[in-house]
């Protein structure tokens, strides 16, 4: 089997499990090979389907998970928390603090939820990119690169 087919559907399923994290729990997207060539489906809902045969074959499906604001309200707790904050973290504080001060209340009176709101969109940015890297790469528990390739690997099994 070609080790860069498999190369190119995990770069093209890291990009539809980022992508998923935007969506609805109800709608999916698709990896798919299309007569050999690597395709992504647009965002399929529930009851949409693609019809796959010999000629087109399913090697990665992934579900909306839209979990990105709870995991960053976490991001805040956790950055109040360090004891050697990364610049991330410090600019996270540095808006703590800011909000906290805009109202005349301490920094432990300021809501995760109020910090969130506060941030730049730079800050959510790297923020998100940040969750979305550790869920699909982290060494520590099951990520979402090692399900997609045993899908990938699944799929591959017969060519």
């Amino acid at each position: 089997m070609n080790e860069n087919l498999r190369n190119d559907l995990i770069k093209h399923a890291k990009v539809a499990f980022e992508r998923a994290c935007t969506l609805r729990e109800n709608e999916r997207i698709e990896v798919y090979l299309n007569e050999g060539a690597v395709k992504v489906s647009d965002v399929l809902a529930e009851d949409e389907n693609i019809l796959y045969g010999q000629n087109r074959i399913l090697c990665y499906q992934v579900w909306g998970h839209d979990y990105l604001e709870e995991e960053i309200r976490a991001w805040i707790d956790q950055a109040r928390a360090e004891i050697s904050p990364k610049p991330l973290e410090e600019s996270i504080i540095e808006t703590l603090n800011a909000v906290a001060a805009s109202k005349g209340l301490t920094p432990e009176e300021i809501t995760s939820a109020e910090v969130f709101a506060n941030l730049k969109m730079d800050q959510l940015e790297q923020i998100e990119h940040a969750i979305i890297e550790y869920w699909w790469d982290n060494k520590e528990v099951e990520n979402a690169k090692s399900l997609a390739l045993e899908q990938i690997n699944e799929a591959l099994k017969g060519l």
